[in-house]
């Protein structure tokens, strides 16, 4: 149920990284077979264990699996496998409100009281539009936890009824802000969904879902997910051992370095994270939505408004180039991470599912091939047992020829801040040698005189900034 954004702790940083000083992918005239090599060095090194699709000009260039299913019992993932999907939920939860408002059975202007039982007085300015753009103030249950990879999270979810507790907890809770003042991503705001186009409905959210959306699209192996259920093609969720992310990650993962996820129950309503899916059934969403088969055009261009941020309605509104937006989302939940993103310039799309907890910036460099750009294909590196008080001596602010100022700073590892540019985790390769996770590139340390220099290349080595402290 995780948004898009870095965290601003080291695994944050690991979760978004991609080596360096690997073979240049040449995308230019090239795109699947650049694709391809991407996502088949990416697979060799364990990175991507789930479903890959790409497809350019309403025409699908990859469509491809890889790794397990079940480890254990050694069943492969294929197209056709059932992932948890997670926060990509949102936009379906979204795209429900949008329907009945078209029925006249809401209005997204409408404060939640109207749908919703004792309200408490800190929630009566709240409308169906401040939830459906994370601008209610309404606290987010995730941020009640470590993350949702933690045991504490996936008990507080695994409990009976989790979605009615829930909105219990969040009651007793005061608002992060004003409804309507600014933004701030609120899971339990799409849980109230839920429950609100129940009551307007007078359906169970997830037979709406099921006969207003996924039967019509034809999404036939796409469901609301009960855990008691047996459903085939489900594929089961794995994270990585403790540890595991600051070496095998990046040396090459084996299923050795994985271990189950921590259980979580799912019962419904589950408007902000309930969908099983697969990425075949998704690209079937995705071209629903340049028809007006569910709705109206008006309603999808209030769907992919940006609000006070870069939020729609269950869609992030990204601009990555002048005149190239995108709407996307990822997803993740214990065992599992996910990201779709649309690109309506060139009718593209890319779908990645998996079954662990960490998805890399496997979305972002498919989009850079998709647009012609030079990647860096993954290789393995050679990440060294890291002993924070040797690396601790680089600590500190240093200055460039220009001005320009870096703060190197221990956070569990060590990491760079790059004021203006990025705050990348640094991976030790030797005591003076490092790599970045984010950017794919390296960084030197030495000291001359006793003065400490720090050089960073980007990922294909060229020289981006000098500094001493």
């Amino acid at each position: 149920m995780s948004r898009p954004s870095l965290r601003p702790r080291s695994l944050g940083l690991v979760l978004l990284a991609l080596v360096a000083m690997a073979p240049t992918v040449r995308a230019q005239g090239a795109r699947i077979p650049a694709l391809r090599e991407y996502l088949a060095a990416s697979a060799a090194l364990g990175r991507i264990n789930g479903v890959v699709l790409v497809a350019d000009s309403g025409r699908i260039l990859v469509d491809t699996a890889f790794g397990y299913a079940d480890f254990e019992h050694r069943v492969r993932n294929t197209p056709d496998t059932r992932f948890r999907v997670a926060s990509v939920t949102k936009q379906f939860t979204a795209m429900a409100v949008m329907m009945l408002q078209e029925e006249g059975r809401l209005d997204v202007r409408d404060p939640i009281g109207k749908h919703l039982d004792s309200v408490p007085d800190a929630w009566r300015d709240v409308t169906i539009h401040h939830l459906l753009r994370h601008s209610s103030g309404i606290s987010d249950y995730e941020e009640w936890f470590e993350g949702y990879t933690t045991q504490a999270y996936s008990d507080y979810m695994s409990q009976a009824h989790a979605a009615e507790r829930i909105v219990h907890d969040a009651r007793s809770k005061p608002l992060d802000f004003s409804p309507g003042s600014k933004d701030h991503y609120s899971n339990t705001g799409y849980v109230l969904l839920g429950f609100i186009i129940e009551r307007a409905s007078g359906v169970s959210y997830q037979d709406f879902i099921r006969t207003r959306i996924l039967e019509p699209l034809g999404m036939r192996r796409s469901l609301m997910d009960r855990s008691r259920e047996i459903l085939p093609d489900r594929a089961t969720g794995y994270a990585l051992r403790d540890g595991a992310i600051y070496g095998p990650y990046w040396n090459g993962l084996t299923p050795e370095d994985l271990q189950n996820a921590h259980y979580q129950l799912m019962e419904p309503p589950q408007g902000e994270a309930g969908l099983v899916t697969t990425s075949r059934d998704l690209y079937k969403w995705d071209q629903a939505l340049y028809t007006d088969l569910l709705v109206s055009r008006a309603s999808l261009d209030s769907v992919f408004a940006p609000g006070h941020g870069d939020y729609g309605y269950g869609w992030f509104i990204r601009t990555s180039a002048p005149g190239t937006v995108s709407y996307q989302h990822s997803g993740g939940l214990p065992g599992f991470s996910c990201y779709i993103m649309r690109i309506p310039s060139r009718h593209g799309t890319i779908i990645v599912l998996t079954n662990l907890e960490t998805l890399g910036r496997t979305v972002r460099d498919l989009a850079a091939i998709l647009a012609g750009e030079s990647v860096v294909a993954p290789t393995a590196r050679h990440v060294v047992p890291t002993d924070s008080a040797v690396h601790a001596r680089w600590t500190g602010t240093y200055r460039a020829a220009d001005g320009d100022s870096l703060d190197v700073i221990m956070d569990d590892i060590l990491a760079v801040r790059w004021r203006g540019h990025f705050t990348a985790g640094m991976f030790p390769e030797s005591e003076r040698d490092f790599f970045l996770g984010l950017t794919g590139g390296t960084a030197r340390f030495r000291e001359i005189d006793g003065t400490a220099e720090l050089v960073i290349r980007d990922a294909a080595g060229a020289e981006q900034v000098r500094a001493v402290r």
